[in-house]
């Protein structure tokens, strides 16, 4: 016999008012694993072998008793999966199923008071890497969990002067409840992706006088970005750091899929780069992976205080740039419009020549035959170049000092990576 409904949807119906985190812990259950077990006392200590989402998990009956306060059968469900790639995680952990005795289901928890996410969730949010199992850690249920974790702490920073409450119908992924609310006068949603935050956004408007999406990683191509009136969607990475930052760390290791800080600093081989630089051997192309391009997304959407800040930017345009050039060199010319990172470069070079920083130099000069003028900056012996900067042209030439490269020097910091020859349509990095 299986037990009828079980599913997180039907115990939120009775359990709705639960504390946010553990209404997120019960989602993350393996409710169609479970859904499926077969529950006859006959069947104590059979391994049950059940399939889903591609993952295979082992579920064994350990027992069965009768619970005459409560007129209910409970079955306790030892779980055990070795997980699959990124989305599914890994499970050796034992549940309590409660039904009635036609076969509902009424309610189901966890064993243990302290289970695997919550332990993971403390390690993470007290930055004890060293806690962190690989196996344990790194899968899309725990991304979900703590990005959960990270939103409602970035929220409450920000929001701080708002009376923000839990909302009992929020859910980790999907549905269009918000994840806290003010009432009626705010909504703030999160989605890991911006289009999927533009659309809970243009979905909710209405629902409150101000909705608020926040997201993780920028969509890499095409969507649509109109909202309608009091509708915002807003990079958690630009609000945290309206708040001071505390969480920049843990952001980015949620674009960079659960890579935590490893501590390794070491260096490029300098004197490799060297002969790169002076023609002597070609630049091999510069493989970008989907996490730099997150990470250079949302560092880009931070303000920028301090040359240190500028220094991490402007790296982030060089790893935008070097993506774009490669998807180009794919076969997708439409790629192209994603140079409007150059945006945000000319505004980052505006305000460094407003700020007149210690240790940062800018200048521009024309290139070859290009007709555009190349920005140059130097931060502390690291140099960065953009061609195509939106608000650099000929009036404002005047404006950049003028240094002449001398040819075949090299700067040995400067290896942010191969670096990027001139490009043909004057739109290279």
């Amino acid at each position: 016999m299986r037990l009828r409904g079980v599913s997180f949807s039907n115990w939120l119906r009775s359990h709705g008012g639960k504390k946010q985190e553990e209404r997120w812990l019960r989602e993350l259950y393996p409710w169609p694993v479970l859904a499926q077990v077969e529950c006859g006392k006959e069947l104590r200590s059979v391994r049950q072998r059940i399939r889903y989402d591609g993952a295979v998990y082992e579920a064994t009956l350990r027992d069965v008793e009768w619970q005459p306060r409560h007129g209910t059968f409970r079955y306790r469900v030892f779980v055990e999966s070795e997980g699959l790639g990124w989305h599914s995680r890994p499970f050796a952990d034992e549940y309590d199923m409660c039904g009635t005795p036609d076969g509902r289901f009424v309610t189901l928890f966890h064993r243990r008071k302290k289970e695997l996410l919550e332990r993971v969730a403390r390690a993470f949010f007290s930055r004890r890497w060293s806690d962190l199992s690989r196996q344990d850690f790194k899968s899309l249920a725990v991304s979900r969990f703590l990005a959960a974790g990270i939103v409602c702490r970035v929220a409450e920073q920000r929001y701080r002067d708002v009376t923000l409450t839990d909302y009992p119908n929020a859910r980790l992924s999907g549905g269009y409840a918000p994840m806290l609310a003010d009432g009626s006068d705010l909504w703030l949603g999160h989605r890991f992706f911006s289009e999927d935050g533009y659309s809970w956004a243009r979905d909710c408007a209405g629902q409150a006088s101000g909705v608020v999406a926040l997201y993780f990683a920028d969509t890499k191509y095409q969507f649509r970005t109109d909202l309608p009136s009091g509708s915002a969607v807003r990079s958690v990475s630009e609000v945290d750091a309206e708040s001071g930052g505390e969480h920049r760390d843990l952001i980015v290791a949620l674009l960079r899929r659960l890579e935590l800080p490893s501590g390794d600093m070491s260096l490029p081989n300098l004197e490799a780069l060297e002969a790169i630089v002076r023609g002597d051997e070609p630049a091999s192309t510069v493989q970008v992976a989907e996490s730099d391009v997150n990470e250079a997304h949302a560092a880009l959407r931070r303000p920028c205080r301090s040359a240190v800040e500028l220094r991490y930017q402007l790296a982030a345009g060089v790893v935008l740039n070097a993506w774009i050039e490669n998807e180009r060199a794919r076969g997708f010319p439409q790629r192209k419009k994603f140079y409007a990172f150059k945006q945000r470069i000319g505004e980052l070079v505006a305000w460094a020549r407003v700020n007149r920083l210690q240790g940062v130099d800018l200048w521009a000069e024309r290139v070859g035959r290009s007709a555009h003028p190349v920005v140059f900056v130097r931060i502390d012996g690291v140099d960065f170049s953009f061609h195509a900067v939106p608000g650099v042209h000929d009036p404002l030439l005047a404006g950049f000092q003028h240094v002449r490269m001398v040819p075949g020097t090299f700067q040995a910091d400067c290896a942010i990576g191969p670096p990027m020859g001139p490009s043909t349509d004057g739109e290279g990095g």
